[in-house]
């Protein structure tokens, strides 16, 4: 891992990328920058005409000869998760879609449906038995996803649902609790402390969710985190 300057914070905040297919992903700001919640909304999918070169070479396929990848039952089970609709989610599982596939990043629908807090979905996949603390390419659960927000009614369910309070993610050593101080959930924050989430707990550089939430301004946050 590299070293930071100085005056540089790294704060885990949300933000979604899309390409062909949705992928949940996280970015670093500034000390002294709010941190962002992203939507969906904020990176919409790619056009053909975008993805593929417009104006191929002479001989070379145009998007109008490469027909686009049909979208997977899985891709499909995936967004219906993240999007909330738990029709979708139950229909396309009866069709025989695997609950606990995965994407490219080792996501399964539980993580996305626990970003933005859409409880009914997660409810119904812990019905079906999938793990709760699965991990992803970059080592985070669903919880630590759920708890980037305003979520304390999915934080909730997946605390009752046994999921681990004090797990770090492999990238930077980030805990529920620093996920949520940095974006400044306090409902979120006073469920995961009294699960027995760790404020003490440091990141790989030695930085607390207390440091999260002071670099954003969340003082209340702050109060509750060094009581």
């Amino acid at each position: 891992m590299q070293n930071h300057p100085p005056r540089t914070r790294r704060v885990p905040v949300r933000s979604f990328t899309f390409f062909s297919v949705l992928i949940l992903g996280t970015t670093a700001v500034l000390s002294g920058c709010e941190s962002k919640r992203l939507s969906p909304e904020d990176f919409p999918r790619r056009e053909r005409e975008e993805v593929l070169a417009p104006q191929a070479p002479e001989g070379m396929a145009t998007s109008e000869d490469v027909p686009l990848p049909e979208t997977s039952p899985e891709d499909q089970f995936r967004e219906a998760a993240m999007l909330g609709d738990i029709a979708g989610v139950k229909r396309l599982a009866g069709q025989g879609v695997d609950v606990s596939a995965m994407d490219e990043q080792q996501r399964t629908a539980i993580q996305m449906a626990a970003f933005d807090g859409h409880t009914p979905v997660v409810e119904w996949l812990l019905s079906q038995e999938v793990e709760v603390d699965h991990r992803d390419s970059f080592g985070r659960t669903a919880l630590m996803y759920a708890s980037t927000a305003d979520n304390a009614e999915t934080v909730k369910l997946l605390l009752d649902a046994g999921a681990a309070v004090d797990l770090v993610d492999s990238e930077e050593h980030f805990s529920p609790l620093m996920f949520a101080a940095a974006e400044g959930q306090m409902a979120v924050v006073e469920l995961l402390l009294d699960a027995g989430a760790d404020p003490t707990k440091k990141d790989t550089d030695g930085e607390t969710a207390i440091d999260f939430a002071t670099s954003n301004g969340h003082t209340e946050v702050v109060k509750r985190l060094q009581k």
